[in-house]
């Protein structure tokens, strides 16, 4: 276990920003944190970045509870680093920036020489090293920002809205450096987001933030897997009678009977038509609710399991869903994941 939270709380001026009873967070996973402006998500990071303090309550960072005195703090922080959403690049180079905090930890000027252009060249900024940091646009800041943090090899890297005010392709090149570092180093991952298409594409688990405390919506889509079946090279979990969905390959080892199916309700698709592929789970159902909740909409479709999914505004507009109305829905194999 990563994090854990035993009836944390954080107040400013009586008024409580922040209520997880219990919260917990694995390892080495991707998760998205989302939630409306005012929601905790920048209070809740810069707790699990050790910058701030729970008012009351407790965390434990691998299984060990935090003391909250200078010498944990100073080891813990060492470990964990969170990139803001607006970070602040000092004056001078590319590379003077990234040394920065490589410096401060006694790192030899030959390892910070080599992990400098080892970095800039993940995040794509190796011909950017003696440019003005100042100069930059604000998506090649944001990688700057980034390389900074991953020099000094943090297991965990907290992100606040790493995408913010940036163009498509800067966004799609810090959730690929996002999914690359994860992957390759096994760094775990919490960032915050608004932007939903990102959840679909990177991230493992979702936590929902609603006036400072975790939304059961993001719990919703939880099904036990009743009994299993194989069609040809295809490994199907059986949630009842009437609902079956195959199981992605790097997936089947976990599952088994009266396994844990949870459907992430941002990354369902409805499609216009059903469409059956080898690698992803179709279901054909009636819109039964539909209800905004802040800047998304919430559909609830009755396809065979009672199954919840969220839409962009802008989706929404265009599918212009109607109560009663047959959908199809797919369900990529990244929506799935499995617990006992």
């Amino acid at each position: 276990m990563l994090y854990k939270t035993l009836e944390l709380r954080k107040t400013f001026k009586e008024r409580t920003v922040l209520n997880l009873e219990n919260l917990t967070i694995e390892k080495e996973k991707i998760y998205a944190l989302i939630g409306a402006n005012g929601a905790g998500k920048t209070t809740l990071l810069n707790i699990l970045a050790f910058l701030d303090t729970p008012t009351t309550g407790q965390l434990h960072f691998y299984e060990r509870a935090v003391q909250y005195n200078n010498s944990q703090l100073l080891e813990l922080r060492r470990r964990v680093v969170l990139v803001d959403q607006y970070p602040i690049l000092f004056t001078g180079p590319v590379w003077k920036n990234v040394e920065f905090g490589l410096k401060v930890r006694g790192v030899s000027k030959a390892e910070r020489k080599k992990r400098i252009e080892k970095v800039l060249r993940l995040v794509g900024m190796e011909n950017f090293i003696l440019a003005d940091a100042h100069k930059l646009s604000g998506g090649e800041g944001k990688r700057v920002a980034l390389a900074r943090a991953l020099a000094i090899e943090p297991e965990v890297l907290l992100c606040d809205e790493p995408t913010a005010n940036v163009d498509a392709e800067n966004q799609e090149i810090i959730l690929n450096i996002l999914k690359t570092i994860n992957r390759e180093n096994k760094t775990s991952i919490i960032l915050a987001t608004h932007y939903l298409s990102q959840i679909r594409q990177v991230a493992d688990h979702t936590l929902m933030l609603e006036h400072g405390c975790l939304s059961n919506k993001a719990k919703e889509n939880i099904y036990r897997c009743q009994r299993m079946s194989r069609r040809g090279e295809t490994l199907l979990c059986h949630l009842n009678d009437h609902v079956s969905l195959s199981i992605p390959y790097e997936q089947q080892q976990k599952i088994q009977r009266n396994s844990t199916v949870h459907i992430n309700p941002h990354m369902v698709r409805i499609c216009q038509k059903r469409v059956e592929t080898l690698h992803e789970n179709t279901l054909t159902g009636y819109v039964t609710r539909i209800e905004q909740d802040n800047s998304l909409i919430r559909l609830t479709i009755a396809c065979g399991i009672t199954l919840h999914l969220v839409l962009k505004v802008e989706e929404y507009k265009e599918l212009q869903p109607m109560i009663g109305e047959e959908k199809a829905v797919t369900i990529p194999d990244e929506a799935l994941s499995i617990s006992e």
